[in-house]
């Protein structure tokens, strides 16, 4: 696919008011007082307690940072091996089980009502008509899900849910004749639902689906019933639905046979872009496999052909920021470097 390719990064969430991974902890912990009917959240809080010294009044700065422990939790798992006298593997997995759903449970809260305004409008400034987006993710969230298929309504007579490249068995999904753009989810998504038994992948529910007229159209009065639930019984093996979330942990997993097939697409675009523009990702050093994905397949692209925008009104240029000098020391020293963040970034057409 030739043009241009945005790849997002949490950056780009955090415009829209959604948390940084240094703050998903906390914020798990200040949802105890809600609906837990599986008790997973005061076991993740008697844990913290017992082995990082985290109290009911702990400022989050004080809590361990999520892919540390989350490392911390995958290592003792991988070994298997008890972390503590007190906390056996089967403790430990569930801990981080809890993990995973509080990430769930903290991004449905604050993005349900996140505004796109700022995403459709730089995907209509980059891809004018008749250009179709290509997005590659690495959040959760489906503030861009939304932001494409608010875009497709006025590009396409009745709009369309963007193509993601995995194998998604839900009915509605697979019987779409024309999907608009692409878009790849390298970490998964809060709407993708996973048998681990089976393999199938569904579309499950989500507050920030409300948004979205398309799937009303494809789905009809029954939208509540054509979603998988999670937890819910998988339609092929009866198994349990999880969600499709690679976690921030050192340990990355991606052997999912259905990130495998989003990775193979997201190395086959970059490798034929024109432009790639990087908004809030940061580019972390310990994100070993993204970077060898962009080190492969960006090598045909000139530095002025990587665009970086970044919130640091203070970091003008590229060699003042560590963000910036990361990108330069894997894409040269003239890249299309911009610190104004993406509110105030004017991005020009895609060539």
């Amino acid at each position: 696919m030739p043009g241009t390719v945005i790849f997002l990064g949490a950056g780009a969430t955090k415009a829209c008011g959604g948390p940084l991974t240094n703050e998903i902890l906390p914020a798990i912990l200040g949802n105890l007082s809600t609906s837990d009917p599986d008790g997973r959240l005061p076991k993740l809080y008697k844990f913290l307690c017992d082995q990082f010294h985290i109290s009911a009044n702990s400022p989050s700065e004080l809590y361990p940072g999520l892919p540390m422990l989350m490392s911390l939790l995958d290592t003792a798992l991988d070994r298997r091996q008890a972390f503590h006298p007190a906390w056996d593997a089967n403790s430990i997995l569930e801990i981080r089980e809890a993990i995973e759903f509080g990430i769930f449970d903290v991004l449905e809260e604050k993005l349900s009502k996140a505004p796109t305004n700022n995403h459709w409008d730089l995907l209509g400034r980059i891809y004018p008509h008749p250009t179709q987006p290509c997005v590659i993710s690495t959040n959760y969230d489906l503030i861009i899900d939304t932001a494409m298929m608010f875009l497709s309504e006025s590009r396409l007579a009745e709009g369309g849910l963007p193509k993601y490249h995995c194998a998604v068995s839900t009915e509605f999904y697979r019987n779409e004749a024309l999907h608009f753009g692409v878009l790849l989810k390298l970490h998964g998504s809060l709407n993708w639902l996973y048998c681990r038994t089976c393999y199938r992948l569904e579309i499950g529910a989500s507050e920030s689906r409300r948004f979205l007229k398309v799937l009303s159209r494809l789905v009809g009065p029954s939208l509540e019933q054509s979603y998988g639930t999670d937890g819910g019984a998988c339609p092929t093996c009866q198994s349990k639905l999880r969600p499709l979330l690679i976690a921030p942990t050192h340990l990355k997993n991606y052997r999912n046979p259905h990130l495998a097939q989003v990775w193979f697409e997201a190395e086959r675009v970059l490798r034929e872009a024109s432009r790639v523009v990087f908004i809030g990702y940061s580019l972390p050093e310990d994100d070993v496999e993204i970077i060898y994905l962009l080190k492969r397949s960006l090598a045909h692209l000139s530095p002025r052909q990587i665009t970086v925008v970044e919130y640091d009104p203070l970091a003008q240029s590229v060699g003042s920021h560590p963000v910036g000098r990361r990108y330069r020391t894997l894409f040269g020293d003239d890249i299309d470097w911009h610190p104004e963040g993406l509110d105030q970034w004017s991005p020009f057409a895609a060539p």
